[in-house]
C-alpha cells in the first residue's frame, strides 16, 4: 500500500489519528483529531504533541516518557487545553510504527472526557468557582510556558497564571484590585485595543501579534469570548522573531555583497539565466545587457562552447566535479565578441537546484598569456634547433654522396634515386614541423582533429632530440575518437611534456608516448619516463609561474600547458616518485556531433 493510500485511510478515520516522530513532532494528523482537539491542522502541524499537553505534578519518582520504541497500544492519559478554552482529559494509544531506519509513531484518540458539563464548559468556570479559591487548575495552568489571561468584560481579572503575571508586570495581589483596560491605556497599543473591542461588540475569537515593550518580547495573542468572559492566550514568539530577523539581515547582506561585487555573478538552471547581477552591465556594456539577462546559452555560445558548456553541467550534476572553470566566447549584438573566464558550481535558488557562473573578462590576461606562449614557444624552437639541424644534415649527406655519384658515373640508377627521394621526404616533413612552431597562432576556433596523426607528427620532430642523448621513444596507441581543439596549441603541449621528460632522464632512458581512451568519452594522452622523479612537496606546486624543477628553468612551459589544456576543457595530471619516474597525463573530451541546441540540461 503506498503513503497516499494510507494517508487517505487515516483522513476517513472518525477518530483522532495522527503520526509523529521521536520528537512528537507531528507529521501527518487526520482533521477528527483536530476538531477533537479544537484547532485547525495549520495550527496542529506547527507543534508538538506535548505542547498541548498540561503539565501536572509528578505523581512518582520518575516521569513517564511518552514515545519509546517498540510501544504497541500503549495507552496514557493526559489533560489538555481545548482550543475553545476548557480543560479535557485524553486517552491516547500510542504504537510503534517504524520502519527503514525511520522512527514513527502512530497516535489515536480513545477517549475524551471535559471538566464539567456542557453548559459548564469554559475554562474560567472550570477552574474559578470564585476568585479566592482556585485549585487544580491553578496548579495545572501554572506549569505552562504561555502566559493566560481571564477577564470579565468590564476588564477585571478572574485569573491570571505566572506567565501572565510576567506579561502584565504585576502580581496576582496587585491586579486584584485593577483592570486589563488600565493596562491596554498604559501599554498604548492601538492594534491591540482595536482587537479587543471588536470582542466588545460581539466577535467570538480575535488573533494578534503584539509587541510588549517593557519586557522587549513578541507574543502571538489569541483571545475568546464565552457569554460575558474572555480567555487570553500570550504565546511566546521572540525566539521566532528574532530568527526571521537573522534570515532577514543574512539575505540582505547577501544580496548587497552580490549586486555590489565588481565581477558579473550570474544564476542559471543550465538552460537559460535567471539572474544577472548589475556588474554584468559593465562586462557586455548596456546595449548587450538585456540579451545577457533575457537569452538562453544555446543563442549565447557557439557550437563548440554549447558543448563544453553541456558537458561541464553532467560533470557538476553527477558529482564529478565541484567546481568547473572554462573559457567561453559570448556572441553579443550584432557582431560583437566577448571571451569570458566561466567558473561554474552548484547551488540552492529559490528552493531549486541552479548553477552559479562567475564571468570574469580575460581580454587582458589572454594578452599577456599569449606573450608568455609565444615565449616559450620561442624558447622550445631553440632547443630544438641543434637536433634539427643535426637531423636534417644527415639525409643531405646522403643525397650529397649519390648525387656526386651519378655525376662522376654519368649514370641513371632507379634504386639510387629513390633513396635520394625518401631522404628529401624525410628533410621536408621535419622542416615543416618546426616551421608549425614558429608560424604565428592564426587559429582562433576549435577543430576536429585526429589524435594519433598529432601525435605521430611530434614524434617525428622530437625523436632527433632524444637519439642525440641516447634515449628510447616508445610510442603505444588505440584507436581513440577525433578531439576538439586548437593543433598548435596542443603540439605546444605534448613538445614540452616530451622535452622535460628527456632532460629527466640520463642515457638509456625510456619515454613511452601512449595515446588510450578514457572513461566518458575521452581521450588520454600519456608521456612517462623513467627519470629522476620529482619530489612528492614540489609535484603539487607544478605549474605556478617561475616555479621550477630544473635548475635554469623558469616554470613557463607547465604553466603554459596547464592553461592550453584547461582552456580545451581538459585535465593534466602529473604522477611522480623520486627516483623512480613521472608520468604525466593529458585528458581531453572527445568530440561530439549532432549538439542539440534547444535540449533542457535540467
Amino acid at each position: 500500500m503506498n503513503a497516499r493510500v494510507f494517508s487517505l485511510c487515516l483522513e476517513a478515520s472518525l477518530q483522532g489519528q495522527a503520526i509523529v516522530n521521536e520528537q512528537g513532532e507531528f507529521l501527518f494528523v487526520n482533521s477528527a483529531f483536530c476538531d477533537q482537539f479544537g484547532y485547525s491542522k495549520e495550527e496542529v502541524l506547527l507543534l508538538s504533541i506535548e505542547s498541548f499537553f498540561i503539565n501536572e505534578e509528578c505523581k512518582g519518582p520518575i516521569e513517564e516518557k511518552l514515545f519509546e520504541r517498540g510501544m504497541i497500544k500503549k495507552q496514557i492519559e493526559k489533560v489538555i487545553l481545548h482550543g475553545k478554552g476548557y480543560l479535557q482529559s485524553t486517552l491516547l494509544t500510542i504504537t510503534d510504527v517504524s520502519s527503514d531506519g525511520e522512527v514513527y509513531f502512530h497516535v489515536q484518540l480513545d477517549r475524551l472526557m471535559t471538566f464539567g458539563t456542557e453548559s459548564d464548559l469554559s475554562l474560567l468556570e472550570v477552574s474559578i468557582h470564585n476568585r479566592d479559591q482556585v485549585r487544580l487548575p491553578k496548579k495545572i495552568l501554572n506549569g505552562m510556558k504561555d502566559a493566560i489571561i481571564a477577564i470579565r468584560l468590564d476588564g477585571q481579572f478572574l485569573y491570571v497564571n505566572e506567565e501572565g503575571e510576567k506579561v502584565l508586570n504585576k502580581k496576582w495581589s496587585d491586579l486584584v484590585n485593577d483592570d486589563f483596560w488600565s493596562f491596554l491605556k498604559q501599554d498604548q497599543s492601538e492594534k491591540l485595543i482595536m482587537k479587543f473591542y471588536q470582542l466588545l461588540v460581539g466577535e467570538e475569537s480575535t488573533q494578534l501579534e503584539y509587541y510588549h515593550s517593557f519586557s522587549n518580547q513578541w507574543f502571538d495573542v489569541r483571545a475568546y469570548r464565552l457569554d460575558d468572559q474572555v480567555t487570553m492566550y500570550f504565546i511566546n514568539t521572540t525566539d521566532r522573531k528574532q530568527m526571521e530577523k537573522d534570515l532577514r539581515e543574512k539575505e540582505e547582506n547577501y544580496r548587497s555583497l552580490v549586486e555590489n561585487t565588481p565581477e558579473t555573478i550570474t544564476v542559471h538552471d543550465g538552460h537559460k539565466l535567471i539572474y544577472v547581477n548589475p556588474a554584468g552591465e559593465t562586462l557586455v556594456g548596456p546595449s548587450n545587457y538585456q540579451k545577457l539577462c533575457s537569452t538562453t546559452f544555446s543563442e549565447l555560445l557557439s557550437n563548440q562552447d554549447y558543448a563544453r558548456f553541456r558537458e561541464n553541467v553532467h560533470l557538476l550534476l553527477s558529482g564529478k566535479k565541484a567546481i568547473t572553470n572554462t573559457i567561453y566566447t559570448l556572441l553579443l549584438e550584432g557582431e560583437d565578441k566577448l571571451e569570458v573566464e566561466a567558473t561554474t558550481t552548484v547551488i540552492t535558488f529559490r528552493g531549486k537546484r541552479a548553477f552559479r557562473t562567475i564571468l570574469k573578462d580575460i581580454s587582458e590576461r589572454k594578452k599577456v598569456d599569449d606573450l608568455i606562449r609565444k615565449s616559450d614557444k620561442l624558447s622550445v624552437v631553440a632547443q630544438l634547433a641543434a637536433g634539427v639541424a643535426h637531423e636534417i644534415r644527415n639525409p643531405l649527406t646522403t643525397v650529397k654522396g649519390f648525387l656526386q655519384l651519378f655525376q662522376k658515373e654519368q649514370e641513371y640508377n632507379s634504386f639510387y634515386v629513390n633513396l635520394v627521394m625518401d631522404e628529401l621526404d624525410r628533410v621536408e616533413s621535419i622542416i615543416y614541423e618546426y616551421l608549425t612552431l614558429a608560424k604565428p597562432n592564426f587559429e582562433t576556433s576549435f577543430q576536429e582533429l585526429d589524435v594519433l596523426t598529432l601525435v605521430s607528427q611530434i614524434l617525428t620532430l622530437t625523436k632527433t632530440q632524444s637519439n642525440m642523448n641516447n634515449i628510447s621513444l616508445e610510442y603505444e596507441n588505440e584507436n581513440v575518437p577525433m578531439i576538439f581543439g586548437l593543433e598548435k596549441q596542443l603540439k605546444q603541449v605534448i613538445i614540452n611534456l616530451l622535452r622535460n621528460s628527456i632532460e629527466a632522464v640520463e642515457g638509456n632512458g625510456v619515454i613511452t608516448i601512449r595515446v588510450l581512451n578514457h572513461l566518458r568519452n575521452q581521450v588520454c594522452i600519456q608521456v612517462e619516463d623513467n627519470g629522476c622523479g620529482i619530489p612528492k612537496e614540489r609535484v603539487e606546486r607544478l605549474g605556478e609561474p617561475f616555479y621550477s624543477t630544473k635548475e635554469k628553468g623558469t616554470g613557463l612551459g607547465l604553466m603554459v600547458c596547464y592553461k592550453i589544456i584547461e582552456h580545451h576543457n581538459g585535465v593534466l595530471n602529473i604522477y611522480s616518485e623520486e627516483g623512480k619516474g613521472t608520468k604525466v597525463e593529458v585528458i581531453i573530451p572527445a568530440s561530439s556531433s549532432g549538439v542539440i541546441k534547444n535540449e533542457v540540461l535540467m
